[in-house]
């Protein structure tokens, strides 16, 4: 009895450690080539190339190509659109997430236009202080930034680093939450026809 109260002691503190996941994107954006690795307390699990494609007016892609395989990743806010950015935001995994870190390099230019260079340089600045505004509000994290402009060269290229703090335990009450709410809309909706 000692041993099976030991046993489930242990195994309720690892469900409710946090486990710290981090990420290294890198995007060459004239190459449109880049990378994406994420590491589980410092050691590299997963690895692969991604790309930006164009398929229609409203429709763009995000290619994460791994070992001859491509899954996509829609870039829209559509949340009834599996694959698409807002969808697998209100993923219950990832409800629970805590961003601990952010760090962000931007390197752009264009060769012999200074004018060129500095717009581009407040641009991406507006941009990336817009989109990270709501994480900024949403979590207490600390958020690393540096735009370098390039003058002799057309170059646009943008790395990002971010640690992500996530336990067993808020994965588990997310599918836990996500599965009441489904059911309790079902009942409503049985209820009114």
């Amino acid at each position: 009895m000692l041993v099976f109260l030991i046993i489930l002691i242990l195994l309720l503190s690892l469900l409710a450690t946090p486990l710290r996941v981090g990420m290294h994107f890198y995007l060459n954006l004239f190459g449109n080539d880049g990378f994406i690795k994420i590491y589980f307390f410092g050691i590299r699990v997963f690895m692969a190339g991604v790309h930006f494609e164009h398929e229609s007016t409203r429709h763009n892609n995000l290619v994460i190509d791994r070992k001859g395989k491509s899954d996509k990743i829609h870039l829209n806010t559509d949340p009834t659109d599996k694959k698409s950015v807002a969808a697998m935001m209100k993923h219950p995994a990832l409800k629970n997430m805590l961003v601990e870190k952010i760090s962000a390099h931007f390197i752009a230019g264009k060769t012999n236009d200074a004018f060129f260079t500095v717009a581009l340089m407040q641009a991406l600045r507006v941009l990336f202080y817009a989109t990270l505004a709501p994480i900024k509000c949403r979590y207490s994290v600390q958020i690393t930034e540096s735009f370098t402009p390039v003058y002799n060269n057309d170059v646009l290229q943008t790395d990002f680093i971010g640690i992500i703090s996530i336990s067993i335990a808020d994965i588990i009450m997310g599918y836990i939450q996500n599965g009441a709410k489904k059911k309790a809309r079902n009942n409503q909706e049985v209820a009114s026809v």
